[in-house]
């Protein structure tokens, strides 16, 4: 089989690359892309990735937090073990190629829990791709860091910002700076930042609606622009989920896309970067919008590939925008990050 890539029928001027999850954390910040959430408790998940129907999920959650009752845990977890095992056999025995198999995130619900499903997966751990960390905070991330430096060290962390912690004013600051230097010890382990969305609107006993953004709720939008502050200058931060999806009933009915597509206007240009999913119907649009214009590509290049001696600022290659290097790198890192994952169209052929 073909190492998984990102790949929409349009004309690219710069290829998407393939990936793995062995592809290392440069390439796999940006590839996490769209990340569709799924019951852990979902046994076909092994025999759909197995029979091509799950092609265009490319980062998938095992969720053993808020899609399961407290009684289905341990269910859901020998669950997860038998998705991985069919999966490791499939692998084994050439029904599938290992590049094929998505990067797959286990969600968590509290502590030790990765120890636990790790020792359950046993050698077939080498198959996941890391773990999502919810609620994470002061309070409780010096143990989950604890515990994650003991397992295989092959694996990512994801931690989730989401609770009042972060959300109200009071709590927030001291809260994320302790979270930023508790990550430090390992860093190049974490793959992204998350940031939950719904539970922030969940304390507030607020929702947006199908027409209105996360931005549009001026608490959430606080504490959204303070976590990119602290984080993004480190970080891949992604975007939170977006709530509505496409109803099978009513398939010309698009106001739930032309929702999404506004926000991930407003992500991207917040500094998130992909999304958390409830619905594969969400994926592709997430996935193409994080195709890159090829200008900005081309400008991206034409900062990198200055330096300190030569001169500092240049007129940007499309004629109309000014590149200074010390100003633009990081965004120009990002670019040429996104670029490997998702190539470059030219700019007419962008949908978002």
């Amino acid at each position: 089989g073909k190492i998984m890539q990102y790949k929409f029928d349009l004309c690219y001027t710069a290829d998407p690359q393939p990936f793995s999850r062995k592809s290392g954390k440069e390439m796999l910040q940006y590839a996490v892309g769209g990340l569709l959430y799924m019951p852990a408790s979902n046994t076909k998940i092994a025999e759909k990735i197995i029979s091509g129907e799950y092609y265009y999920v490319k980062s998938m959650v095992l969720d053993l937090e808020d899609a399961l009752g407290d009684d289905l845990v341990q269910y859901g977890i020998k669950t997860i073990a038998q998705t991985i095992q069919t999966l490791a056999k499939a692998v084994e025995s050439g029904k599938l190629s290992d590049d094929d198999i998505p990067l797959i995130f286990i969600r968590i619900r509290s502590a030790g829990q990765m120890t636990s499903v790790a020792k359950v997966l046993g050698s077939t751990v080498r198959y996941i791709t890391g773990f999502n960390i919810p609620k994470f905070d002061c309070l409780n991330c010096d143990r989950y860091v604890e515990e994650f430096i003991k397992l295989p060290q092959h694996l990512y962390v994801m931690p989730i910002i989401e609770n009042k912690q972060a959300l109200y004013q009071q709590l927030r600051m001291p809260n994320l700076l302790a979270v930023y230097d508790c990550l430090n010890e390992l860093s190049g382990q974490v793959l992204n930042i998350r940031v939950g969305g719904a539970d922030f609107c969940s304390v507030l006993g607020v929702r947006r609606g199908i027409s209105d953004t996360i931005y549009d709720i001026g608490a959430v939008r606080s504490a959204l622009e303070d976590i990119i502050n602290v984080f993004g200058r480190s970080y891949v931060v992604s975007g939170p989920v977006w709530e509505y999806f496409r109803d099978k009933n009513s398939p010309d009915d698009v106001a739930w896309q032309i929702g999404l597509q506004t926000e991930l206007k407003k992500d991207k240009l917040n500094g998130f970067i992909g999304k958390t999913c409830i619905h594969p119907s969400q994926l592709p649009i997430v996935q193409q919008s994080l195709i890159v214009n090829h200008s900005d590509y081309r400008e991206a290049i034409s900062i990198l590939g200055m330096n300190e001696n030569t001169v500092g600022v240049a007129k940007s290659v499309s004629g109309n925008r000014m590149n200074e290097v010390k100003t633009h790198t990081n965004w120009a890192r990002k670019i040429v990050g996104l670029a490997s994952v998702y190539g470059t169209v030219a700019d007419e052929h962008r949908s978002v």
